[in-house]
Parts: structure tokens; sequence; C-alpha cells
């Protein structure tokens, strides 16, 4: 915070300054052109009440009456060449000769009426031209003025100017400093602090309230009964997401066990009962998949889901899911055959990828047709490797095609349709920490292609674990 508040607050006392300075420039120039404009009407007055003389050295003496010390005067006849020009008692300061001072004049000057500057070694100049009638010819007059002095003054009043804005821009930096360590450097303490509170932290760091000033001290204060209300807040959803999971999973198994006995010993018996036990294994396998999900989904909250990358070969995984997945699916799925070449490797976990092509199978049963197929196939790009689970069903909305990974949440076309909502949530979840990601590419009323894409496995010639 302090890196980005001293130099812009520099910048501005330094523009500040500039602004000043440039504005009293302004107000010198136009202040010294309007006093050579004064001093050239008056003179050009007293010039009309002169009758012309009809020799141009007396002439001549009556202009220098009447020019003040300092200026140079003289006209220019229409053709510029100037009728008179003074070489005795000139009051002006001359670092060249004088008639070089005239030439300097008359080549920068030539033809133009406004003002203009010259300079002549040392010395600077103020010249200006004006028209007027002559002995009944055109004519101009042309006034010359020494500005040296006011353009020294200018210097002088620019370098103390300049000298006051770094001597405030110094202030400035040095009472922000104190103002910093003051106000700003605690909050940035406080700033530091908080940034390193995390989940696996929430129980345990505070944030010291002793160290702070009294200003920042409720603050902190505040923040610490927050956290405290976090960590209990965490620590009850843990406690409850890891008591339901253990509650569960022992009499899941149970029902699972008993389940499976009873569909054996029922073989051959009364109608009926083999397909009770079937459904009976069925949902307690559902119910301990939906638990397993919701403890990943709470290890991966607290920073303890571990999954591992190794190369998997795509084809065989497939192969599997089909042969345990086929017998619930009713004879809708099907599995295209590899296509020919080296088979696609990807890293990843795969067990993991099971359970993902489970949900992913699980969703396009539930919310399709059930007169329509769900296709299982793989494909590579350059650097992916992805499995396809294809369905022909309606399609996911295109508003709807990243809301579906959220938790809990659910497409419209779901709607008649029984769920959790975590299924798809969950597949994001294990494949963005495989180091991979989940997509979906749909058409409404065209089916879904779900993509559980994978890094290839040879590009990678190391693979760290997650």
């Amino acid at each position: 915070m302090y890196r980005r508040l001293l130099p812009s607050s520099l910048l501005a006392v330094l523009a500040g300054f500039a602004l000043v300075v440039l504005a009293h420039l302004e107000l010198l120039d136009r202040s010294l052109a309007q006093r050579h404009r004064q001093a050239s009407d008056l003179v050009l007055q007293q010039l009309l009440q002169l009758s012309p003389s009809d020799t141009p050295s007396a002439f001549q003496s009556k202009l220098d009456r009447i020019v003040s010390p300092g200026r140079l005067l003289w006209l220019e006849l229409e053709d510029g060449r100037p009728y008179r020009i003074p070489m005795k008692n000139v009051t002006v300061p001359l670092a060249v000769s004088f008639h070089q001072l005239v030439g300097i004049v008359e080549r920068r000057c030539v033809g133009r009426d406004h003002l203009m500057r010259v300079v002549a070694g040392d010395r600077h100049y103020l010249c200006s031209r004006q028209r007027l009638s002559f002995s009944g010819r055109p004519a101009a007059m042309r006034v010359v003025e020494d500005i040296t002095s006011d353009v020294e003054h200018r210097r002088v009043v620019l370098l103390l100017m300049m000298t006051v804005a770094c001597v405030a821009s110094l202030i400035t930096s040095t009472f922000q400093r104190l103002v910093y360590w003051r106000t700003l450097r605690p909050l940035d303490r406080l700033c530091l602090e908080l940034g390193q509170i995390d989940t696996e932290s929430l129980e345990q760091i505070r944030l010291s309230i002793s160290d702070q000033p009294l200003e920042l001290q409720p603050i902190v204060t505040s923040f610490n009964v927050l956290l405290d209300r976090l960590a209990a807040a965490r620590e009850r959803q843990q406690t409850f997401v890891d008591g339901v999971a253990h509650e569960l999973r022992t009499p899941i198994t149970l029902i699972r066990g008993y389940a499976q006995s009873l569909k054996h010993q029922a073989r051959g018996g009364p109608g009926g009962t083999e397909t009770e036990m079937e459904c009976i294994a069925r949902e307690a396998e559902r119910m301990g998949r939906l638990v397993s999900e919701l403890l990943d989904i709470a290890r991966e909250e607290a920073g303890r889901l571990q999954l591992v990358r190794d190369p998997l070969d795509l084809d065989d995984a497939l192969l599997v899911a089909f042969e345990r997945l086929e017998p619930l699916a009713s004879a809708r799925l099907r599995l295209r055959l590899p296509q020919d070449g080296a088979p696609p490797l990807g890293l990843g976990d795969g067990e993991r990828l099971q359970q993902c092509l489970t949900n992913l199978v699980d969703n396009a049963l539930k919310f399709t047709p059930q007169d329509t197929v769900i296709e299982l196939f793989c494909s590579v790009s350059a650097r992916e490797a992805v499995v396809h689970v294809r369905d022909h069903g309606q399609g996911v909305p295109l508003a709807e095609q990243e809301l579906i990974f959220e938790r809990f949440v659910r497409g419209s076309s779901e709607a008649s349709a029984s769920g959790s909502g975590i299924g798809l949530a969950m597949v994001r979840l294990l494949m963005r920490r495989m180091g991979g990601d989940v997509r979906v590419e749909s058409t409404p009323g065209r089916g879904a292609d779900f993509q559980l894409v994978l890094e290839r496995a040879e590009l990678s010639s190391s693979v760290p674990p997650l």
C-alpha cells in the first residue's frame, strides 16, 4: 500500500508545482509582451506627431529623443530597407556590434508584425514591427528592446521554484513515511496475518490484539470473533460429515452383505424375492457411493483428499467400466472398439477415474429416455487424452453447462428424476485433482457428450504426486 501511495502523492505534488511554474512563466511572458506593446504604442503616437524632416539624419535625431533607454527605434521603407539607423548614443547593451544586431533583427523578423525574440551573443531582445505611412509612402516602425534582465529574472524564479518543489517533495515524502509507519504499516501487517490463515490453520491462528494501534484493536477483536465462529462452524460441519459417513458405512455394508446372501438363497424360490434383493443391493450400493462422495468432499475441503497420477490405459479403463456397469444399464451401454495403434495413455488415478465414469453413466441412465443408448469411447489430441460418455437424450442447455457441475445443483431437464446433485460436482473435483478436467458438449435435443480430460502420459517425463 505504501509503495503505491508514496509515488502517487509525490507525483501529485510535483504536478502541482509544475502547473504553478508554467502558469507563472506564462504570466511573465504576457506581462513582458504587454509592456513592450504599450511602450511601442506610446512611441508610435509621439512619432506620428512629428513632422517629417527633409534629411534622414534630422528625422532620426527626433526619433532618438522619444525613445526610452534600453530600446532601439528605426523606420523601414516599403522595400524593407531601414530609412535611417542610429549609430550614436545607443542605450541598448550590445553583445555584438550594432550593425550585426540590426542585421540579425532584419533577418529574423523580416516581414513579420508580431513579437519576436532574438538572441545575439549572451543578450536577449524583443522585437516588434508596426506599419505606418511615412511621407506618403508605406513604412514600418521597428522597435528592439533588451530583455536580458527579464530573462535572467525568469531563470532565477524557475530555479527557485524547482528548489521549492524538491524541498516540498522531500518534506511530503518524510511526512508520508511518518504517517505510514503510524497508520498504514499496521494495516499491511494485519493483511499479511489474515492472508496466512487457511482452512488448516483456522483453529490455531488468531490475530494479535496488543500489537495493534488503538484504532485497529476493535477491528482485530471482531476478526478474531469471526474466526472463532468460522472455526466452530467448520468443526461442527466436519464432525457431522464424518459422523454421518462412519455411522452409515457399517449398516450399509451389512445391508449389502445380507442382500447378496439373500439373493443367492432366493434363487429358485418364490417369484419376486430375487428382484427385491437386487433392489436392496442396488440401493445399498447407491447409498454407499453417496456417503463416500460426501466424505471425499469433506476431505477436499479439509485438504486431506489424496490422489495419485499414474499412466492409465484408457481403453482398458473403459473396458473395466463397461463390464462393471453393463449389467445395470439394461442393455443401453455401448463400448466403441479401440482404434488401431498404441492405446491412449492418460495420467490419473485409476480407481477415481472409475468413480467418475460410474457417476457419468449413472447420470445418463437417469436423465435420458429408456430407448436411447449410451456410448463409451476414447479420443486423443496433441496434449490431451479424453474419455467420452455420450448419451442421446435432450441434451444440456448452454446456460446450464457450467451450472450442473456445482454442488447440489441439478439441470432443468432433471426435475422429474431423482438425484443427489453432487455426482457431477464430484466428477469435476476428482478430475481437477488428477490434473485434468471435465467438460460437456451438447446441442439441445441431440444429446450430451461428457468428456473426462486427462494429460497424456507420453508428454510428462515426471509425475508429481497430488
